[in-house]
């Protein structure tokens, strides 16, 4: 078997939004895909509140005991893939990594992006996901998305976490479907 991918999902204080990411497509990618998640302003020491964890639920997932990670260097060059709630977390990496960095993108972006690229290639699930980068960014390098948002949840209503949660599991049910990535 290949070796995993591995795939950083970033938000803000890694509570709320990455969580989700990370625990939806770890669900999903199964044994292809080493998937973590960190924050650029990580509120170490909390917990992913109730709320997203109802929102989870909503789609059969539960979220695990969370310990919030702060985002560093190391963490991005480890990854083959990062993928980023807001415009805000991009020009966070960005001004660490010295550069855009090839294989950060906004997870919207990507979305729009795949939705215009050919898969991509390899044998595996693994490495599909590995040749994913690489892929959408010859996509935004010929035609570049817009780096939407996805909404902070926090301080907000249950109504707003479940539509953040909505939106996170479309969007990576579309990535997933895109690269052959199903492992259920």
């Amino acid at each position: 078997m290949s070796s995993q991918a591995r795939v950083t999902m970033v938000c803000t204080g890694n509570i709320c939004r990455s969580p989700a990411m990370h625990y939806y497509a770890r669900d999903r990618w199964g044994v292809a895909a080493e998937v973590n998640s960190a924050g650029i302003y990580a509120e170490i020491g909390l917990d992913a509140p109730q709320p997203i964890r109802a929102a989870a639920v909503r789609h059969g997932l539960t979220i695990p005991r969370h310990r919030p990670t702060q985002l560093d260097y190391g963490i991005l060059s480890r990854a083959d893939l990062v993928l980023v709630a807001t415009q805000q977390h991009a020009g966070w990496i960005e001004q660490e990594w010295g550069e855009r960095a090839p294989h950060v993108f906004g997870l919207k972006e990507a979305v729009e992006l795949a939705g215009r690229a050919d898969a991509p290639v390899g044998a595996t699930p693994e490495a599909r996901l590995e040749a994913m980068a690489a892929t959408l960014d010859h996509a935004r390098l010929e035609q570049p998305a817009p780096l939407r948002s996805l909404d902070d949840p926090w301080g907000h209503d249950q109504e707003t976490f479940d539509r953040v949660m909505d939106e996170i599991v479309d969007d990576i049910d579309v990535l997933t479907e895109w690269a052959g990535l199903a492992d259920r």
